[in-house]
C-alpha cells in the first residue's frame, strides 16, 4: 500500500531560533508582541531569561496541529487502525506465537527461508 500523505511542509522553528520576549514585554506591548509572532511564526516568551512558553502564529499553529490539511491526517489514522486490526487477527497471534516460541534452529531456517525469497522477488523484478 503506497499512500501519499500532505504533510505540512512548514517545519517547526527551533527555540533556540525564535525571537525572545520578556513576559513585561508581553503584557506592555501586546499588540506589537502580535505583529512579531504574525512574522516569525512564533515567539519564545521568557521570564527572568529563561523560555517559559512560546506563542505562535495562527498558520503556525495550524500547521503542526495539521487543521490546514485534516484529510490527510484522518486517512493516516484510518490505514493505522486497519493495520493494527489487521494485526490484532488471529492467524497474526498464532504467527507472533510461534515466533516467540521459536528455536534458534526454526528462526535460522525462517530467516534463509525470508532471504531467498527476497531474492527470488530481486530476480523476478517484483
Amino acid at each position: 500500500m503506497n499512500t501519499t500523505y500532505h504533510i505540512p511542509p512548514t517545519p517547526a522553528p527551533r527555540l533556540s531560533e525564535m525571537p525572545t520576549i520578556s513576559a513585561t514585554e508581553l503584557k506592555n506591548a501586546t499588540a506589537d508582541v502580535f505583529e512579531k509572532v504574525a512574522s516569525s511564526r512564533a515567539v519564545a516568551i521568557t521570564r527572568h531569561d529563561k523560555p517559559r512558553a512560546v506563542l505562535l502564529s495562527l498558520s503556525q499553529y495550524e500547521a503542526l496541529t495539521g487543521q490546514q490539511h485534516p484529510d490527510w491526517l484522518e486517512e493516516l489514522h484510518e490505514e493505522y487502525r486497519g493495520m493494527l486490526d489487521r494485526m490484532q487477527g488471529p492467524e497474526q497471534r498464532a504467527a507472533a506465537e510461534r515466533a516467540f516460541n521459536a528455536t534458534p534452529e526454526e528462526l535460522g531456517e525462517a530467516a534463509v527461508w525470508a532471504a531467498t525469497q527476497n531474492k527470488i522477488r530481486k530476480a523476478n523484478n517484483v
